[in-house]
């Protein structure tokens, strides 16, 4: 009876071991997919960050510092064609990288690319260059992976080589969603004639708000370099009226409108402006020291 006791226990704890290991697989595979779901939305959050990271960056050089550079001439420097009517499905970025490289290579490939979003994310822009230059010499394909590259570029000050990047994420992806970054590179160099096609662009495929209004900034920052003031101020009151609960892109467009007024010399109006905003959040760059002069 011991034995037979004993080998009942054997059996038991056997089936225990099957039993717990076939658990642990199972809640591997669960939690692969769960990070990998994180990560997309994460990734989505980042570049929505991006935008009004951007933006706010546009303002600080666009509205107070304007660019030094020379005209590169009136026509566009890039040949673009004309996007679809609607960007293509999203695709999974570790699949498609799997394919391309096999599940190896791919999973440790999807595993750097998440550290350099995450460097990007930290502002550690040296580190995420260094990282993502490799993922976008082996995928060309993936439009996330030049995106990357192309705002890494952006942040670093380096124009031209974002301009080669962030065009061509328009160009794969079918999308405006990097139009204002890009706009604000060819900005930096004097493509003047490609920061009005961009936007343009921008306005004919009718984006969100948030983004419709970072387009705006920088084409008000390219003609304000112009010394075009009034054609900037004109751009940033078409459509204005002051909302009752503004957010963020409500704010940014009218700190550049009343820095434009008063570098017009429109101060009355410009320090109403600036009154309005520190009415609504205090804390906004210096809109309230502006406002009391």
């Amino acid at each position: 009876m011991a034995r037979h006791g004993a080998i009942g226990a054997t059996i038991g704890q056997r089936q225990d071991e099957v039993e717990a290991a076939e658990n642990e697989r199972f809640n591997a595979e669960e939690r692969a997919k769960f990070e990998k779901r994180q990560a997309r939305r994460d990734a989505k959050a980042a570049r929505q960050e991006d935008l009004r990271t951007q933006a706010q960056r546009a303002i600080d050089r666009g509205a107070m510092e304007p660019y030094a550079k020379a005209d590169r001439g009136g026509a566009p420097v890039i040949d673009r064609r004309t996007l679809p009517g609607r960007p293509p499905n999203p695709r999974d970025i570790t699949k498609e990288m799997v394919r391309i490289r096999g599940k190896e290579q791919g999973e440790r490939s999807w595993k750097a690319f998440k550290r350099a979003a995450n460097e990007y994310q930290d502002e550690r822009f040296d580190n995420c260059l260094r990282t993502v230059k490799p993922l976008a010499k082996d995928y060309p394909e993936i439009v996330e992976v030049q995106e990357l590259f192309g705002l890494c570029l952006y942040r670093l000050g380096r124009w031209d080589e974002a301009i080669e990047e962030l065009e061509g994420f328009r160009d794969r992806s079918g999308t405006t969603e990097q139009n204002p970054v890009l706009m604000d590179c060819h900005r930096a160099v004097g493509n003047w004639a490609d920061v009005e096609q961009l936007w343009s662009e921008l306005g004919e495929h009718s984006p969100s708000p948030e983004l419709m209004a970072e387009g705006r900034i920088v084409m008000a920052g390219a003609l304000g370099d112009r010394g075009r003031f009034g054609d900037a101020i004109r751009l940033l009151e078409k459509g204005w009226k002051p909302p009752r609960n503004p957010e963020i892109h409500h704010l940014r467009r009218a700190y550049v409108l009343a820095d434009f007024l008063e570098r017009d010399g429109k101060i009355p109006k410009s320090r109403k402006l600036f009154e309005w905003i520190a009415s609504k959040n205090s804390s906004y760059l210096d809109a309230g020291e502006r406002a009391a002069g």
